[in-house]
This record gives C-alpha cells, structure tokens and sequence, in this order.
C-alpha cells in the first residue's frame, strides 16, 4: 500500500514533536552539567558548619559530619551570635539508616569549637579544618607570661584534639630576650612540660613549634598566623625537648650584630674564660659530645673540654651528660666519673676530662666514659659563655694551642 500523504496539520504536528525532544535533551545535558560541578565545587570545599533547624545556632565539625545530605544536625544548649557557646550537646544522625548511632559531642563549646578534652580553656577557629585550642598560661622561671595554643585539625567524625596536635604555638612577653637561645629554648621545654600535663597518655612523638611575641596570637582572615620568631621540630616523647630542626630569628639577628663592640667584647671575653680553662688542665681540643663520640679512637686518653648539662646522677662519683648546646636533633650522652660529682646542681657545666673507652654497665651501655679532672658552672643553659667565640662562632670542635 502507498503511503498516506501528510496533511500540513500533520507535518507541524511533527516539527512541534522534534523540537520538544532537542529541548529535552538539551536541559538533561545541562542538568547533568551543573550537578557534576556542584558536586565537584562540594568535594573540593568542604563546609565546616551549618545551622541546627530551630535554633539557628553552628557548631564546628569536619566535612564529613557537615554535608547534609549523608547526617541531620541538630543542637540544644548556650549559643551566642549564632555559635554554640557554654554547655551543649550537638548530634548528626545519619540519614537513610535507622540502626546506625549518631555523632554526639556533649560538653564545652566556644566559639562553635567543642572542647573535648578538659585541658583547654577556649578556642579560635583558623581555617576550615583546624583550629587554636587554648591550653592556659605559661611561666618562665622568673614568672613572665606566655600562653600555649595547639593547633589542631577537624577530621573526620571527631572533634579536634588538642592531644594530637598539628603544631604547639607559644605566645610570650614582648619584654621575653628571645635573642639569647637560653631564654627560647626554655620557653618551648616549659610549653612541652605543659602539654605532656594536659596530654599524658599521648602517643604522638615530633611536631612543629612556633614561638611568638606580643600580646595576641591573631589568623589574618585567610587563617595565616603571623611569622613566629623561633621555629623548631621537636620530639614530644621525654623529658627534655630534643630538636630535629630549630631556627631562632631574634638569635640570628644577634649574630648579624656580632661585629658591633660591645659584642666583640663579650665574645672576647668567652674566649678569655676558655683559654684559662685550657691553660688550668693543658686541654688539647674543645668538643661538643656527639664530635666526640665518632671521633673516640682518635680522642681516646686525651685531655678536651667540652661543654654539657647534667642529666641523670647515677651515683656520688658518677652522672650521665648530654651536650650543652645543641642546633639540631641529639641523642648522644655519655658518663662522667670524678669525686666532684656530688656537689653538681642542674647547671649547666664547660668540663675538663680525659677520655676514656666506653660503657660497659648495663644503665649506660656503648657511652663515652670520661674521667673528670675539674669544671666550670656556666651562666647560660648552653654554655655560651665559654663556647661562643668572637665572630658568633660556636667553639664545637676545636683544636687548641
């Protein structure tokens, strides 16, 4: 059979029918467009906080807890400006899983910020995903003022931590001398010792940190802290702060102003100090203990100066030392004997000993054992008045005439 003719009614009854079918496509091609860079724009920016439905009030959390399409947030308690604040209890309950337990931070809230652990007093957010969390004050040893803030991160399901932080900030006297290394380093131990109080069972071994002056530890608005005058990596585990890395930019400033007279003079005046030193016991070499320790061979049954803290008496005649100044990351000790011992406070002291072999007792075993013939009490944590030259040198292996 032939075909029926198309009538014009027809025919734009066709064309009205292809037209509808483009535009069609057209929006779904379009619709699926703008949902993959929504989705892509939701990946890369994740929201930190939102709004509980009712009380208009934000509490802080990671990525994950804020996307609204996977939890329902809901809040009670204090708010203040729109940000939990005081007690409350904040609660995502996973959506389209009725079995599964929800995310629930009872306790303090500052600023939106839950403050799970009851070590920290307050908190400021920094960025999206971390935060300050204020650990109180700190005390040198005359009784100035510092502060330790902890940076830590939002991740996850969990609240930030200041038990796991990212880095230790410490915020100091502006009238603090942080250009001697003395006063720095005693400022970062005294906010280890801090930290190890508030963080006792705390498995995390280095982490960054960061020595200010001034008044206020403030973020720019895009979360940048402003430039510290100390940064250091360091081991959290022990007593002592050990570094891996340190920088001291009043410090270095100083060194900048060596040649100015009355620095020369002072450094004139080390070197006065440890010539006498020299000439008292006919030392052959100046050393620190981790020089001395690769070099024993070599060093063995010589008479050499070295420059250490006292840090553990094992007997009367009898204590473990480690090196007095230190740039970097050390672990080396080593054992003193002599009759002197016994009347050794926790001053730092510039020794006088001839080497021996080493260790063979179990407390101290492969140590350096050094026989002491007599030492000096230095009036610097790291001896720098015997051991910093004239020049800013630092007097770390040294041959003497």
């Amino acid at each position: 059979m032939r075909p029926t003719p198309a009538t014009p009614r027809m025919a734009a009854t066709r064309l009205a029918q292809r037209l509808q079918a483009r535009r069609l496509l057209a929006l779904r091609l379009l619709c699926a467009a703008v949902a993959g860079v929504a989705g892509a724009v939701w990946a890369q920016a994740p929201a930190i906080s939102r709004a509980a439905p009712g009380t208009g009030c934000v509490a802080r959390s990671g990525a994950p807890l804020a996307q609204s399409t996977q939890y329902v947030f809901s809040y009670q308690g204090g708010c203040e400006n729109g940000l939990a604040q005081g007690e409350g209890r904040a609660q995502w309950l996973p959506r389209g899983d009725a079995a599964a337990a929800p995310v629930v931070w009872q306790g303090r809230f500052d600023r939106g910020i839950f403050l799970s652990r009851p070590a920290a007093r307050a908190a400021r957010p920094l960025t999206d995903s971390q935060v300050l969390l204020d650990l109180g004050p700190l005390a040198d040893s005359e009784g100035k003022g510092g502060r330790l803030w902890v940076q830590a991160a939002l991740d996850g399901n969990t609240p930030a931590d200041a038990c796991a932080p990212v880095a230790l900030h410490v915020l100091v006297d502006i009238h603090s001398p942080l250009g001697s290394e003395q006063v720095a380093r005693q400022w970062l131990q005294a906010a280890l010792q801090h930290w190890q109080r508030a963080c006792p069972a705390a498995a995390q071994n280095l982490v960054r940190l960061m020595l200010y002056q001034g008044f206020e530890l403030a973020a720019d608005a895009d979360g940048h802290l402003p430039a510290p005058v100390v940064r250091a990596t360091g081991s959290l585990q022990g007593r002592e702060l050990l570094f891996q890395q340190y920088s001291n930019n009043a410090a270095a400033q100083q060194q900048h102003n060596a040649g100015q007279p009355e620095q020369q003079r002072e450094y004139s005046a080390n070197a006065q100090r440890l010539q006498a030193m020299v000439r008292q016991y006919q030392a052959r070499r100046v050393v620190d203990l981790p020089t001395l320790d690769k070099n024993l061979a070599s060093l063995r049954g010589q008479v050499v100066l070295v420059g250490v803290r006292p840090e553990r008496i094992l007997s009367r005649r009898l204590a473990t030392v480690r090196t007095a100044h230190r740039d970097g990351w050390d672990g080396t000790a080593a054992v003193v004997e002599g009759q002197e011992i016994a009347r050794w406070g926790k001053d730092s002291r510039l020794l006088a000993v001839k080497v021996q072999g080493r260790s063979t007792d179990v407390r101290t075993q492969d140590q350096v054992m050094l026989q002491l013939l007599g030492s000096a009490r230095c009036s610097e944590i790291d001896c720098e008045d015997y051991l910093l030259m004239p020049g800013g040198q630092w007097a770390h292996d040294k041959a003497l005439p």
